[in-house]
């Protein structure tokens, strides 16, 4: 049996070398094509060493998938840097990729450190194997399946949903670097796409904008930041069908997923994936499977367990806001100013003040109606007064970055007075 990620693509182009791995821009490239690709540049990468550091800055493209099979063959360690970063940012990704790596190393996830600077995961190739076959057993990707690749492969979502699916099993990918929703929808009309993964704020401009429908997407699968209730509902009217939630972190690969649809409307995230075991001590959550380095992680998030045994985040432990040496969560805040009528979407940080620590900051988007004043005084009413922000920003749009998570520094950037 073989077992390696390069052995198991080179055995399914063996056995049908003109089946369909990707499709770049309506052409269509082939496994063997892909795998004389690869050979092409790995040709390119004979000064390097086993073991050295391949950092890329590539778009969703046959050249990514391409490159990591290339490092496969080389026995390098890849790198994938965001395909949006800037100078900076790319001499940042690197000062933290510095080898001699942990033994074993294939790929190194990057993602978000303290002080801004990114923090680097350090990934095995049995990790990603087992990652990715959790989530195929999991969502019931098959290789018949055709996935519609929108989300950025350098990330640990894209890739595990996009990229090593189609190594191990050979599940073709259609490829774009396109979020505008009827471009999405016509892209996968038009190759007959099955699976979806997209970020929450595809979901949203897809229920809001465009015509037509999917006609054949069986499973559309929402990660990479919390998809709000709101957006699931407009999304099942709009096309009438759910979203499943995926959960997971970059340095466990996939934790839950929502079987049944529609979970962030019950308030949870699903349950435990096929291949993962859970527990929760003093409402911190650990990790355990063949996809996490070392076989468990605790990690950063705040859980409970739904009455139907679904998994809940309840907050973040370092987001937990320290206000006069008070411990506010977030969470409880945002929920809060949810209820206020005009109000779309909230989100609470700290703020630094000094002595006092943090003081509670929302920046909220809501309709020309909503006041500060309002805001504040309808969380005085369910909230003790420590929980009460202080400070309130009105914006017309939450800053994200391109997996749609929020950025907390572009919105402590913004004035007071927003």
């Amino acid at each position: 049996m073989l077992f390696g990620m390069l052995d198991r693509f080179l055995s399914l182009a063996e056995r049908d070398p003109r089946a369909v791995a990707i499709i770049d821009g309506g052409a269509v490239i082939t496994r063997a094509a892909l795998v004389a690709r690869a050979e092409e540049i790995a040709s390119g990468l004979g000064g390097m060493s086993p073991g050295d550091p391949l950092a890329i800055q590539l778009r969703n493209s046959v050249d990514f998938v391409a490159t990591f099979l290339a490092a496969l063959k080389l026995d390098l360690v890849l790198l994938p840097i965001d395909r949006d970063a800037a100078p900076a940012e790319m001499a940042a990704a690197r000062n933290v990729a510095v080898a001699p790596f942990p033994p074993g190393t294939r790929l190194i996830k990057l993602t978000s450190g303290s002080a801004g600077q990114p923090k680097a995961i350090f990934t095995s190739e049995a990790n990603l194997i087992a990652d990715c076959e959790n989530i195929c057993a999991t969502m019931g990707i098959t290789p018949a399946d055709i996935n519609l690749g929108a989300i950025p492969f350098s990330h640990s979502y894209g890739f595990s949903n996009l990229v090593t699916p189609l190594i191990l099993q050979g599940t073709a990918v259609v490829v774009t670097n396109d979020y505008l929703p009827q471009s999405l929808i016509d892209l996968a009309n038009e190759h007959r796409c099955t699976v979806a993964p997209l970020i929450p704020i595809v979901f949203d401009h897809l229920a809001t904008a465009g015509h037509g429908a999917f006609e054949t997407v069986r499973t559309f699968i929402s990660a990479g930041a919390p998809l709000p209730p709101q957006t699931s509902r407009r999304f099942r009217e709009r096309f009438g069908i759910d979203i499943h939630s995926f959960y997971g972190c970059s340095e466990t690969g996939g934790i839950t997923y929502d079987r049944r649809g529609a979970a962030v409307e019950r308030g949870t995230v699903g349950s435990a994936m096929e291949g993962v075991e859970l527990s929760i001590e003093d409402s911190r959550l650990t990790v355990r499977s063949r996809s996490v380095a070392g076989g468990s992680f605790v990690t950063d998030d705040l859980v409970a367990l739904s009455e139907e045994g679904e998994l809940v985040l309840t907050g973040r432990a370092s987001d937990l806001i320290n206000t006069a040496g008070k411990k506010v969560n977030p969470r409880e805040v945002e929920a809060v100013i949810l209820q206020i009528e005009g109000v779309r979407e909230a989100k609470v940080y700290g703020e630094a003040a000094g002595a006092r620590g943090e003081v509670v900051a929302a920046a909220v988007v809501a309709t020309a109606d909503v006041t500060r004043e309002q805001v504040r005084a309808f969380c005085r009413t369910h909230l003790s007064l420590h929980k009460v922000p202080r400070i309130v920003k009105l914006i017309d749009v939450m800053p994200v970055d391109e997996r749609g998570k929020i950025r907390r520094a572009a919105l402590a950037a913004l004035s007071a007075e927003s």
